[in-house]
């Protein structure tokens, strides 16, 4: 808080002295060149090999970390517009190849409720096995070490790795068929990052994401039906357990007219309808950094911007952003 009261007044000064204050929305790529390691870490606990894209700052200091899940079927590989945004504007990002991606042979189609089941349970164990085992994947990558500020821990991902984010962040769910549950021990996530809206897909509650109990950032537009056409929630769907402590948390929700759930076949699926949507990636990058900046770095600016919305007036009234 002192950090962001200190911004503030800085902020003010500048204004004072005829300065324009650079703009906490940045959609543009940053100032640090973006360097890349593919690793495999064994976790034995699984019994499984978990390949990993490490993306991370060309520069000596220490930086928040970002372990961003793919959705259902993709890899560690499929969200790199997003992912090396971030790594430019100051972030290491750690991007798994989960049990269930098409890479590994795994056919998402055929493996039933009792198959998906299990795969969000491994999908958790890999979010816990990263935030437990920092120090031996930097280990395997020269200088990460020094570049990674773990304490700053966020939780992201898209559509079924919403699902993994939620649940590594300190969501709590229950499978309305068996009354198992979804949830994760405190592992040192800190923030929530979602790249879709989970309450769209059939098999989870609505709006999720307010029983997060860290700050969470919601992107989300018209056409985002979480990856499947039906408007019905599923009978085989997840209940949520609600942590009355995450009222307190700020939701910072982005409305994007006209984004569907993945971009025109930027974000992890090529084989979409397009046209590409470079302007709605442009947008979730600038804005998402924003969300970064302000509760990982203090970022008073950021802060100021997601709380008031001129996004609307930046991109001529497609996006929104709001406290939900």
């Amino acid at each position: 808080m002192m950090r962001i009261l200190v911004g503030l007044v800085l902020l003010a000064l500048s204004a004072c002295a005829g300065q324009p204050a650079p703009s906490a929305y940045k959609p543009a790529r940053g100032p640090y060149a973006v360097a890349v390691a593919d690793i495999v870490m064994r976790d034995e606990a699984q019994a499984k090999d978990l390949p990993l894209r490490i993306a991370y700052p060309k520069a000596q200091q220490k930086f928040p970390v970002i372990v961003l899940s793919p959705g259902g079927a993709a890899s560690k590989d499929d969200y790199t517009r997003a992912g090396d945004h971030w790594v430019s504007h100051g972030y290491v990002v750690i991007a798994p190849t989960h049990m269930d991606a098409k890479v590994l042979g795994f056919d998402i189609d055929k493996a039933g409720g009792r198959g998906m089941a299990q795969v969000m349970k491994s999908r958790i164990a890999d979010m816990q096995f990263i935030a437990a085992h920092m120090n031996d994947i930097a280990a395997k990558v020269p200088g990460l070490l020094t570049r990674m500020d773990a304490a700053k821990l966020v939780a992201a991902g898209h559509s079924m790795g919403g699902f993994t984010a939620l649940a590594a962040a300190g969501v709590r769910l229950k499978n309305k068929a068996d009354g198992s549950a979804l949830e994760m021990s405190d592992a040192g996530y800190k923030y929530l990052l979602l790249l879709s809206e989970p309450g769209s897909n059939p098999m989870m509650p609505d709006e999720p994401w307010r029983q997060s109990p860290v700050p969470a950032f919601i992107y989300t537009g018209t056409n985002d039906k979480g990856g499947i056409t039906t408007g019905q929630k599923s009978p085989f769907g997840y209940n949520l357990v609600e942590r009355p402590e995450a009222a307190a948390q700020p939701h910072h929700y982005l409305w994007v007219n006209d984004v569907d759930h993945y971009l025109g076949g930027l974000w992890c699926r090529s084989d979409v309808p397009g046209p590409q949507d470079v302007e709605g990636l442009s947008i979730f990058n600038g804005v998402s950094t924003a969300f970064l900046d302000a509760y990982t770095k203090g970022d008073a600016r950021a802060l100021v911007f997601l709380k008031t919305d001129n996004l609307n007036a930046e991109t001529h009234a497609r996006a929104t952003l709001s406290m939900k």
